[in-house]
């Protein structure tokens, strides 16, 4: 009996190993041996071993996250310069702003509690200064109090705000409230939505993926292997980024955490849906299970390797961007995409070697049964008649959605937006807005020697209401109060005219920080990465798809695709947002994160899809071979979009606007590239062009 090797067009005995080249070829001899299952018992125990180790000698990722006051800052922002010296001028601080709100006139008693509150927070441990005694407002109807604590390595903020809200809030007369916010206050709120939540991530992440496994599969058997390859991935991936932290050789910060977890879950459930799909669809060609999974081995390892770097690549492009959340979650999520690739292409095989045939009871799939892709036929026979509507009518669709893009208003979220819950930090931010006229003043940071021009340019700068200088030291401080609600245009358009005076006067030797400065610099940073990390990632992904397909139009096609794909996600987010879950703004650097995931992604389903078309064309015309691709591996890319999308969606679970923003529009954009791009637009274009999509060869290599 014979069979056809595909490869090599050439007809061997059943049975007969054919040797093939590269990386797949070589793991096909090892795992096709006669001691097969004993070296694929050693991987197995291999990796959990080694799992094992790995999280005995690591910890929870939040335990080495970063939460500086120049965590989310770019690593050259004038602000951020201003928080190092005044660090090394006095000693790292963060400023607690407690305010007290009567909704009348302020009773005799408030003050007296103030003082009294005042006292007590002097003998907090890592309480390093407070204000000498209460603010009262204007008004009449509110006092403030500045409460400094330590921002030295290794304190924690969060038990430092909530003593200062326990004892604002004991003894305090009735009808007076107390919040704790400021930089102090939103730092400790900032931090406890993830501890609160993170857990809760997991578990989902889970969830979503054992749903999804049990769905497309319909096995009670089968699920547990991918689920087990997955869980070892997120494990050594995870103890990998902490000792990279532990070690100071990678910086987390932000969402980091988050982000990588929900990544390495949806990319691992990816390579696993990918690699046993290949291996069933040969089970239905071969009755020898060994010798089946032999023969898928080499195109799905060459695919998941060429997915992985491919998405490594993309989102590693973010370590050279200046912000610096940009680059820890650029460099966390390249390492997780990598090690969850080592862990896919070795473990899993292994896993599937030893689970053989019968892993896939009740739906075993045996010699001669014909794949139920009924769907995909009929898409891919709609595709074959129609190729010019299937692609005018999926272009057409995400154009129309790109109009969304003129709700865009990525100016940046205020503290009073930044969480989706109403939290003690927000309500002491809105509580001094109501009654100071300023809650964060810009400070102002002058050399000594320059320190008197400063002060008389800051006076006499546009919108100044009242300048406060600080104690004699280095660096002269000075805490400026403009007539302009903080994070506001006007606002921003008064610090850039204060940095204009003031540079006049003293050069470089005066700064300006604050909030308002912050998020100016960040916005700015922001733009400047984009112009930088946008054609870095084009570049690196298409240089991975030229080689990857031999071709020059194939990767410029689906690099086309996949920006358009992002502009109508971004667009159709962006009205969603503005229009029905009240979110009128994004952070600065949304729109960048966004391109990175979904360009990412989107382009590791073209390499499913495209891989595949290649593979197929070496025995088939390319139109032929590009329906056939399309029915092959339809259904396997769209329950993988399905596992992303739902992996990404968990983030939602958070309280934090951003992070929300992210995870609904990674969601939306898997779903769109999924079910538009990748099942219509790409498959049509290619059986539109036909042979040219392979230009300059003549046909596929």
């Amino acid at each position: 009996m014979f069979k056809r090797d595909r490869e090599f067009r050439v007809y061997v005995p059943a049975g007969t190993f054919t040797q093939r080249p590269g990386v797949g070829g070589q793991l096909s001899v090892l795992f096709g041996s006669a001691v097969a299952r004993r070296i694929a018992a050693g991987v197995v125990f291999g990796w959990v071993a080694l799992t094992v180790a790995a999280v005995l000698a690591s910890g929870p990722l939040d335990d080495v996250r970063i939460t500086s006051g120049t965590s989310m800052l770019a690593r050259d922002a004038e602000s951020a310069r201003v928080l190092d010296l005044l660090a090394e001028q006095s000693g790292r601080v963060v400023p607690a702003l407690v305010v007290y709100e009567r909704s009348g006139p302020l009773q005799p008693g408030d003050l007296k509690a103030a003082r009294r509150d005042l006292r007590q927070f002097t003998t907090v441990p890592d309480v390093v200064g407070t204000a000498s005694a209460p603010v009262p407002s204007a008004d009449g109807q509110a006092l403030q109090v500045t409460v400094l604590l330590s921002g030295k390595p290794g304190v924690l903020i969060s038990p430092l705000v909530e003593r200062l809200r326990q004892i604002a809030a004991e003894g305090s007369p009735p009808g007076l409230v107390s919040h704790v916010g400021g930089a102090g206050g939103a730092a400790a709120d900032y931090v406890d939505s993830f501890r609160r939540v993170d857990g809760t991530l997991l578990a989902l992440s889970v969830g979503v993926v054992f749903l999804v496994l049990v769905a497309v599969y319909r096995s009670p058997v089968l699920w547990v292997i991918p689920m087990l390859a997955v869980v070892v991935a997120y494990l050594c991936s995870a103890a990998a980024v902490y000792a990279l932290a532990r070690s100071g050789l990678m910086t987390l910060r932000a969402a980091t955490p988050e982000v990588f977890t929900v990544l390495v879950f949806g990319v691992a459930t990816d390579y696993a849906l990918l690699l046993v799909a290949r291996y069933r669809e040969r089970l239905r060609t071969t009755a020898d299970a060994a010798q089946a999974l032999k023969d898928s081995l080499p195109g799905g390892l060459r695919t998941v390797v060429a997915s992985a770097l491919t998405v490594a690549g993309g989102v590693g492009c973010l370590v050279v961007a200046d912000t610096n959340a940009l680059r820890s979650i650029g460099a966390a999520a390249a390492v997780g995409i990598l090690i969850t690739m080592a862990v896919m292409v070795t473990l899993l095989p292994a896993l599937m070697l030893l689970g053989g045939r019968w892993a896939f009871w009740p739906s075993t799939p045996l010699p001669g049964e014909t794949a139920r892709d009924g769907l995909w036929r009929g898409v891919a026979g709609f595709v074959g008649r129609r190729p010019r509507a299937s692609w005018a009518g999926s272009a057409l669709l995400l154009v129309l959605s790109c109009v969304g893009l003129t709700t865009l208003d990525a100016s940046g979220i205020p503290p009073s937006a930044l969480f989706t819950m109403r939290t003690d930090s927000v309500a002491g931010y809105d509580a001094l807005r109501r009654h100071y006229p300023a809650s964060a003043p810009v400070v102002v940071l002058a050399r000594q020697d320059v320190g008197a021009a400063v002060a008389r340019a800051v006076r006499r700068a546009e919108g100044v209401v009242s300048v406060r200088p600080g104690p004699p030291a280095p660096w002269r401080t000075y805490d400026v109060v403009l007539a302009a609600e903080p994070n506001t245009p006007d606002a921003q358009r008064l610090v850039e005219g204060l940095r204009h005076d003031v540079r006049a006067v003293a050069g470089g030797a005066v700064l300006l920080g604050g909030f308002t400065s912050e998020l100016l610099d960040v916005r700015d940073a922001a733009l400047d990465d984009a112009i930088l990390v946008v054609p870095l990632i084009l570049l690196v992904v298409g240089l991975i798809l030229v080689v990857l397909l031999r071709s020059l139009v194939a990767p410029l096609l689906l690099m086309g695709t996949v920006v358009l794909s992002f502009a109508a996600t971004l667009g159709l987010c962006s009205a969603v947002f503005t229009q029905f879950l009240g979110y009128p703004v994004i952070d600065a650097s949304f729109a960048l994160y966004a391109f990175v995931f979904l360009v990412a992604f989107g382009i590791d389903y073209n390499i499913f899809l495209m891989a595949r078309v290649r593979e197929e064309a070496m025995r088939l015309d390319t139109r032929e071979a590009t329906l056939h691709a399309l029915r092959a591996t339809g259904g396997v890319i769209t329950a993988a979009g399905v596992v992303l999308a739902a992996a990404f969606f968990v983030l939602t679970v958070l309280p934090l606007v951003p992070v929300v923003q992210l995870g609904l529009l990674v969601a939306v954009g898997v779903v769109i590239d999924t079910v538009v791009v990748r099942s219509f637009l790409v498959p049509a274009l290619a059986h539109h062009l036909g042979r040219f999509i392979w230009w300059p060869a003549r046909a596929a290599p």
